[in-house]
């Protein structure tokens, strides 16, 4: 038996502008896509020589262990397109946050993908665990860069790897999650922006700190608007739902101010905060 340990990191996203609709229903989009300091575990394992399984392990959490979970048909994906008959365990330890904007279940499905193509003996090239992963979701792409930020275009799947500054965040995780199609649905696109050639520093320069969907997602969860504000207040540069939401950031200067505004939203709102660094 061949094992490994991997961390799969969780994203923010730094912006997110809604540009377009396909005709599939699928938004076309332009985001920036940032790794930060917060990780699901993952121990994952292969057999040869059984006729081929896959058993996943999700303990103490609320996760399904079973082929509806992301990273279950990451293995089978895989063993698929590579023609392996093996027996594939996931123990996954979660401690991203489910649902809440922060793509930990695209994270995991990418680390099962590298994970398997390593210990398989890397049958298959960046190009085919990309397209692997663009069938997966819109995010997992990304998670198969080894860069820690990029921009992403389409549907999130044409990436650019960009090199952001080092921030310091403060996580705001309120007690409920959002569904990205619901979020995405209720989106209602209220004009084209002519998209111009893209200038990395530019355009990045312009669209940050923007999140198209926060309108619709505020309209029927006030607290993530709250939330916001109370960052700011607290002494925020800027604050900003990640992607779809639920998760909240706070984006900070130091350690220090980011430190004081968590342990101020745990304390005096019973907040459940995360201080995350990026990557």
């Amino acid at each position: 038996m061949s094992s490994l340990s991997l961390l799969a990191p969780a994203k923010i996203n730094l912006f997110l502008l809604i540009k377009g609709r396909r005709p599939d229903g699928y938004h076309l989009i332009f985001t920036m896509f940032q790794k930060i300091s917060l990780w699901d575990e993952i121990d994952l394992s292969v057999e040869q020589g059984k006729k081929k399984g896959i058993y996943l392990e999700c303990p103490d959490s609320e996760l399904i262990s079973d082929p509806d979970n992301l990273a279950y048909q990451a293995a089978e994906l895989f063993l698929e397109k590579a023609g392996l008959d093996l027996v594939v365990k996931i123990l996954l330890k979660k401690r991203i946050p489910i649902g809440g904007g922060l793509g930990g279940g695209s994270s995991d499905a990418a680390s099962v993908l590298k994970g398997l193509n390593e210990l398989a003996g890397f049958p298959l090239n960046a190009a085919s665990l990309h397209s692997l992963g663009c069938s997966l979701g819109a995010d997992v792409p990304f998670f198969l860069l080894e860069a820690p930020a990029a921009a992403g275009r389409g549907v999130g799947t044409e990436l650019e790897v960009v090199n952001v500054p080092h921030g310091w965040y403060v996580l705001v995780y309120p007690d409920f999650s959002i569904s990205t199609r619901w979020a995405y649905e209720n989106y209602v696109l209220t004009g084209q922006d002519q998209d111009t050639i893209f200038d990395a520093g530019e355009v990045i320069q312009a669209a940050m700190w923007l999140n198209d969907l926060e309108k619709v997602v505020i309209g029927k969860y006030p607290e993530i608007g709250r939330i916001k504000d109370e960052l700011v207040a607290l002494g925020a540069e800027t604050a900003l739902m990640s992607g779809s939401g639920s998760t909240v950031l706070g984006a900070f200067l130091s350690q220090e101010a980011a430190n004081r505004a968590a342990s101020s939203l745990e304390v005096n709102r019973g907040l459940h905060t995360l201080l995350v660094e990026s990557l």
